[in-house]
């Protein structure tokens, strides 16, 4: 391949998992190797090179945690592949190790596969074809590793919100998987009695259809639910809660099941009807006191008309009392209201402020959710991509392996020949012989 269809070709490598990554690569033969090299050091962050079995051990043992890919050679002096191969696996079967071997070697295949290779090449080496194994093999290992650590995450994050929350999970069909303590604490169910029944044996009666229609359409299409829901205890106790509902994806991305995480919202649900009690009942208070000082005033002034002027000076004195009395009492009851008021004012700012509180924890939930499924969703897709480009490559390699079945075929028949043409030959010499002597 000349140089400018090399680097053509290298470029679908440059912002590859392999610019990330560490390549030990072994090979006794300089000449090889030096080829190999020139290729491998474009793409790679860092090749380290041996060329014999011995002085790879040592590195390994030097670099062990750098290292992500290995390409060994199996015909080697001091320590052949097999032998290097072992030590290596005696320290790790995590780092992927590709097998460089000759056609005529497939004898000792069988070791190497015990030994957990990730695939072999023939001797002369295709650099793109190996490139491409590389590719193939730290990509799966890659993405393997974002799942795994995904679901770790999921894991503790469950765990939190067992903690802090009432969490269940639920079938498609809406039948409970699971639920926790703090939740079967507040429902009055015993995890027995909920698990396997339907999700609405919580359900409140007067919590409007719609609510759920809304509900299951939004998680049904792979979307986050969060609302407010008026659920019903085992004892017909009413419990308010603030609820995000979501899907979990399996490994093909389809919805497997569906997570409930709520938060208690009860106390806050009934101080908000006690402030709306307690204000109507002042405004019914004050209207009520205005009207009866007015009806008290009425009486005492048309009694002052029926009577003589000294009984209404008497009464005007007393009224004058009453009047300073009345205005004392509204003076205080002013200032009860006054008071009342900014006890009404302080509650509906606590009130505010804890909803803004919660509303704000609820949306940076929301947000590591939508995360976590967004992350989730695009690592199942880069996993199906290199599932079917695995499949293509092991296509590719069992037709290989029929080629060199096919290969081996004829060469197990020339030699067949061979041996019957060396009888001939062998007979042949022994008329010879005789005739000589004759």
């Amino acid at each position: 391949m000349d140089t400018l269809n090399l680097e053509l070709n290298l470029e679908e490598f440059k912002d590859t998992i392999l610019s990330e990554s560490t390549l030990l690569y072994i090979e006794d033969n300089e000449d090889e190797r030096n080829e190999a090299l020139d290729v491998f050091t474009k793409i790679f962050k860092k090749v380290i090179t041996a060329k014999d079995g011995v002085e790879a051990t040592n590195l390994f043992q030097q670099h062990s945690t750098q290292i992500n890919i290995i390409l060994t050679d199996m015909e080697m002096p001091n320590k052949n592949g097999i032998e290097f191969m072992k030590e290596v696996r005696k320290k790790t079967w995590d780092i992927p190790i590709l097998a460089c071997m000759e056609l005529d070697n497939l004898s000792i295949l069988p070791q190497v596969i015990k030994l957990k290779v990730a695939d072999y090449i023939f001797k002369p080496i295709q650099c793109i074809t190996a490139l491409k194994l590389f590719n193939s093999i730290l990509e799966q290992i890659h993405h393997v590793q974002i799942l795994e650590k995904q679901q770790q995450e999921l894991s503790q994050f469950k765990s939190i919100l067992d903690d802090q929350t009432l969490v269940s999970e639920t079938d498609l069909s809406g039948n409970i998987l699971y639920v926790n303590d703090m939740f079967c604490e507040v429902s009055g169910y015993t995890k027995d009695e909920l698990i396997g029944k339907n999700h609405n044996i919580i359900k409140h009666p007067d919590v409007s259809p719609k609510i759920f229609e809304k509900l299951w359409t939004t998680i049904d299409n792979g979307k986050v639910w969060i609302g407010k829901i008026k659920n019903k205890t085992k004892n017909g106790l009413d419990y308010h809660v603030k609820a995000t509902i979501f899907p979990i994806l399996n490994s093909k991305g389809e919805t497997q099941k569906y997570m409930g995480s709520q938060y208690l919202i009860t106390d806050e649900e009934l101080e908000k009807q006690k402030l709306k009690k307690y204000i109507m009942s002042q405004r019914s208070e004050k209207i009520k006191n205005d009207q009866n000082q007015k009806e008290i005033i009425q009486i005492e002034v048309d009694k002052a008309v029926s009577k003589n002027a000294i009984q209404n000076l008497q009464k005007i004195e007393q009224l004058n009392f009453a009047a300073e009395e009345m205005k004392k009492e509204m003076l205080r009851l002013r200032t009860i209201k006054e008071h009342a008021n900014k006890r009404v004012i302080s509650l509906e700012k606590e009130a505010k402020a804890k909803e803004e509180k919660y509303e704000g924890l609820q949306k940076a939930y929301q947000l590591k959710i939508e995360k976590l499924h967004a992350a989730t969703t695009q690592a199942y897709e880069k996993f199906d991509v290199v599932g079917k480009r695995n499949d293509a490559l092991e296509e590719k390699f069992a037709k290989a392996q029929e080629g060199i079945a096919v290969m081996q075929g004829y060469i197990d028949e020339y030699r067949s020949k061979i041996e019957d043409l060396e009888d001939v030959i062998r007979s042949l010499e022994g008329d010879i012989i005789e005739l000589k002597g004759e």
